[in-house]
């Protein structure tokens, strides 16, 4: 789910301590740089995009997106903010992924995992002709299947964000 509010720039600029004191509160997470603006939190994410007038040094137009998988307190904090500021909001609909794009997406899947099972794997064969006893043979492999599903949910939500 995704929402944009865009606002006008100078209304923007005398209140946007309000704003990141909103996403302080809500526990957002500062993790962008000078170019791309984006706060984390356990369930948002919001954006910021500015349209500058160089020549003026002054922000002509400020875009905020928030997206989050379900409507939470700080979607209806923003949503109240832009519109004290007579921003305009709207949800934005996702497009549904092509299949052709799915497919990608879980081939880029595999070719990792295969990857990542070539780095990792435990050679049980090379083990027992070293003389490791079986337990500690049995051990690695579970070892290998948890750390190789942890893999798996980290894949599946960075490819997920692309």
């Amino acid at each position: 789910m995704r929402f944009r509010f865009v606002l006008d720039g100078p209304k923007y600029s005398r209140h946007k301590a309000a704003l990141k004191e909103m996403l302080r509160e809500h526990r957002l997470a500062w993790r962008g740089n000078m170019t791309e603006f984006v706060w984390i939190g356990p369930r948002d994410r919001v954006r910021a995009e500015f349209d500058r007038d160089a020549a003026k040094d002054v922000t002509v137009r400020a875009t905020i997106t928030w997206d989050g998988k379900a409507k939470t307190p700080l979607l209806n904090e923003l949503k109240t903010w832009a519109f004290s500021l007579r921003g305009t909001t709207e949800e934005v609909r996702a497009p549904k992924p092509s299949a052709s794009a799915a497919k990608e997406r879980s081939d880029r899947l595999e070719r990792e995992l295969d990857l990542w099972d070539r780095l990792h794997r435990p050679d049980v064969e090379a083990l027992r002709t070293a003389g490791r006893p079986a337990e500690w043979i049995e051990r690695d492999l579970r070892a290998w299947k948890k750390a190789r599903e942890a893999k798996k949910r980290e894949l599946v939500r960075t490819l997920g964000d692309q």
